[in-house]
């Protein structure tokens, strides 16, 4: 492995993993790890250059484990929690393909959660790369290194050193039991003095004492009440105190730090008196109140000197939800396309509060309502997008949620569902109240799936129940398929018994040795030997429908690429499954060649097929055997893309283009008339997740898109912080007028 070293800039460290000559990017490995949250691992991002390539991994609130055992004294809780979540991660690498000799085991490259005492690895994604050390030497330094507190049971540190002693016979389960046995349960621990969940704000004082006849240094515990109270700060309830920097947050629910802007989930709290409040900050991204000397919004985490600060003082109660509720509109003389009614005719509708209150022929336009001349457009139900990626929490650099409700708005969706591969992973509640309540700051309707399997592992279900209760809308662990076929089994049961759909992607990683790219003259064009064959989705797509007719449950299978899957599907639905399928406008529109002309634009899971597999998808969506048209906005930053094509992450921008691609090659091409490429769009994606939207009525939400179907534009300005896209600077039809979400202008063009 080439040179480790670790880097301090503009307050972020980082760990930077050179490549050596003989050292090469496993692309597959690097896109799967830079875009997926793995348990127990630490992102990364990869910088290629002519020489190589370099892996970044941020590191701040993170210590090494030589620090973090030797600046402590260990208990066997503490040592339990550091072993559990070792061997979670290490023992759950085989679900992603990754390889033990790929991870960077040593003191030095180990990190630890200052709040928690949870270990999180390094994996490195470079073939021709060993780290030379086994688990058992890596651990016999750790035990030569603790100390613990003075009267302790030592006795896990001897069970474990007899481990070591027969490595061969060491395994995960081994380790795991372990880990499992030497726990104190929480009744035993009650008066134990804290060694982790500590933030040290000064010096811990050293003392000596004498344990078994022999002089040892301890370091005692901080004392954190006292130092809580001599810094001046108050609260009103349970403060939370930052494991990173130490920053007292007085909001008792706050996510995320006011000082440093780190997460605060395993932050503890403090009952500290309420002497006074002050608050002076409000975030104008999503509108919460902070405290007066916050740098980092407690509530969404943005830096707030960089999008400016009102004095609460000075803010107006002029909010959107009151805009929403007061305002009036009418839009005259449009042509009003309903997929549900079958309504095609021109028409009046009268929007108040968030309402359709009236629909009819000639209506009176109201004193002091905002009116918009439609005539010549097509006035439609609001687009719905139920495959979408905001890369919120966790990967905001790509894309968050308020600027991809903005880039959905701009392409007339107002509703999107957005995946669960986030940075945490969607399948716990507390990270999807975060989206939800997120998403009630933007301008859209934003629902959010949760994941099949915990950590997206594919080896334990999530709880649906608690899950759904929280507010999930579905399951899916969209980016990862699942392997385990009695998992899946047992998912579709549980989501029958929701009556919620579970969304596959359908690709099996043992077919796959180039993603991103058809197995076929382009890959062999480009030398790529291999690619991903249409067997990996074909073989997958097969066993899901048939548990599917077993099981009675919603399936969405999602992006689906090849012939094959469609004529699956459709035979399938013949014998009664409750499949539902989803085509991206990319499938639709390119084939395979793309690749050669738009190079990485064009890489995509799954990828582009041959015109064949094109032609089928477009008869599938006429004969309905594909209902859904769904983006997959996959939105990454252009120094990722500009990597060569085998070094650069999949997927492409969407939500903006979708009605214009499908308008000129699905309407313009003769293959579907308006009404039905809006049926695809609009309320089939409502019927496979059960929402109450997707039409025009009176008494619903007034969600409406404002287009001129015969109207040019060309693609070059975007509302998504990503422009990944091979469209770029395509001539497209149906110019977007204006969005209307719940009775809101929020997008006019």
């Amino acid at each position: 492995m080439g040179k480790v070293k670790v880097v301090s800039k503009n307050n972020q460290v980082s760990v930077k993993v050179k490549s050596t000559k003989d050292e090469q990017l496993n692309q597959n490995m690097a896109e799967l790890l830079s875009n997926t949250a793995v348990e127990g691992f630490l992102p990364f991002h990869i910088v290629s250059d002519n020489n190589g390539f370099t892996a970044e991994y941020g590191i701040a609130g993170y210590e090494t484990a030589k620090e973090f055992f030797k600046n402590r004294v260990i208990d066997q809780h503490t040592f339990s929690v550091f072993m559990k979540s070792s061997v979670d991660a290490l023992s759950g690498m085989s679900a992603y393909n990754m390889e033990y000799g790929n991870v960077m085991v040593s003191l030095d490259t180990v990190l630890i959660e200052s709040a928690t005492g949870k270990a999180l690895y390094l994996y490195y994604p470079a073939t021709g790369y060993n780290n030379g050390e086994f688990y058992n030497v890596f651990l016999d330094e750790i035990l030569r290194m603790i100390r613990t507190p003075m009267n302790s049971d030592v006795s896990f540190m001897v069970r474990l050193k007899e481990l070591l002693k027969q490595p061969e016979n060491m395994t995960w389960n081994i380790l795991g039991e372990y880990a499992d046995s030497i726990d104190v349960p929480a009744v035993n621990r009650e008066n134990m003095q804290p060694q982790v969940h500590v933030v040290q704000t000064r010096q811990p004082e050293t003392v000596q004492f004498t344990h078994q006849a022999s002089p040892v240094m301890y370091t005692a515990p901080v004392q954190m009440q006292t130092d809580i109270q001599n810094t001046g700060c108050v609260s009103g309830g349970d403060d939370k105190i930052c494991p990173v920097c130490g920053m007292r947050s007085t909001t008792p629910d706050a996510v995320f730090c006011i000082g440093c802007g780190s997460r605060l989930e395993s932050a503890m709290q403090f009952s500290v008196k309420n002497e006074q409040t002050e608050i002076k900050k409000r975030c104008n991204k999503c509108g919460f109140s902070n405290n007066s000397d916050a740098l980092f919004c407690s509530e969404c985490g943005t830096k707030l000197e960089d999008i400016g600060v009102l004095e609460s003082t000075e803010i107006q109660d002029n909010d959107d939800n009151n805009a929403k509720d007061t305002s009036v509109i009418i839009i005259k003389g449009g042509r009003v396309v309903d997929p549900v009614s079958k309504t095609d005719e021109i028409m009046d509708i009268i929007i108040k509060n968030n309402i359709i209150e009236e629909t009819g022929y000639n209506l009176n336009v109201m004193e002091g309502a905002e009116a918009i001349n439609a005539e010549g457009l097509i006035v439609a139900p609001g687009l719905m997008d139920t495959h979408v990626h905001f890369r919120d929490p966790g990967f905001t650099y790509k894309e968050d949620i308020i600027t991809g409700a903005a880039a959905a708005a701009k392409g007339g969706f107002t509703t999107v569902v957005c995946m669960a591969n986030t940075k945490p992973v969607v399948d716990n509640p507390e990270t999807l109240k975060y989206v939800l309540d997120k998403g009630k700051e933007s301008d859209i309707n934003v629902l959010q799936v949760s994941t099949v399997t915990k950590g997206l592992r594919g080896k334990e279900l999530v709880d649906f129940d608690e899950m759904f209760e929280a507010g999930a809308v579905g399951f899916s662990d969209d980016g990862i398929p699942i392997k385990h076929t009695r998992l899946v089994y047992e998912a579709m049961k549980k989501a029958k018994e929701l009556n919620v759909p579970i969304s596959l992607h359908e690709e099996n990683p043992v077919f796959i040795t180039k993603a991103g790219v058809n197995e076929g003259k382009v890959s062999k064009a480009l030398k790529l030997e291999g690619g991903a064959p249409s067997i990996a989705e074909n073989i997958m797509v097969s066993r899901d429908v048939m548990i599917a007719l077993e099981t009675g449950a919603k399936v969405n299978i999602q992006h689906i690429s090849s012939k094959e899957a469609v004529k699956t599907v459709k035979f399938a639905k013949s014998l009664g499954a409750n499949v539902y399928a989803e085509a991206s406008p990319h499938h639709f529109t390119l084939n395979e060649e793309a690749v050669l002309k738009y190079g990485s634009l064009a890489k995509m899971n799954p990828p582009l097929r041959t015109e064949e597999d094109r032609l089928a998808i477009i008869e599938g969506l006429k004969d309905d055997t594909i209902e859904i048209i769904a983006t997959d906005h996959a939105p990454h930053t252009k120094e990722e893309k500009d990597n060569e094509f085998t070094k650069c992450p999949s997927g492409i921008t969407g939500l903006e283009t979708a009605l214009g691609l499908g308008v000129k090659t699905l309407v313009k091409g003769g293959h579907l008339d308006l009404m039905h490429l809006l049926e695809k769009m609009t309320i089939n994606p409502a019927k496979l997740y059960n929402l109450d939207r997707g039409f025009i009525k009176e008494g619903s939400f007034a969600d409406i898109v404002i287009f001129n179907p015969d109207e040019k534009w060309e693609v070059k300005e975007f509302a998504s912080k990503a422009t990944n896209t091979p469209f770029i600077g395509e001539i497209l039809d149906a110019k977007i007028k204006y969005t209307i979400s719940e009775g809101k202008v929020v997008y006019k063009g």
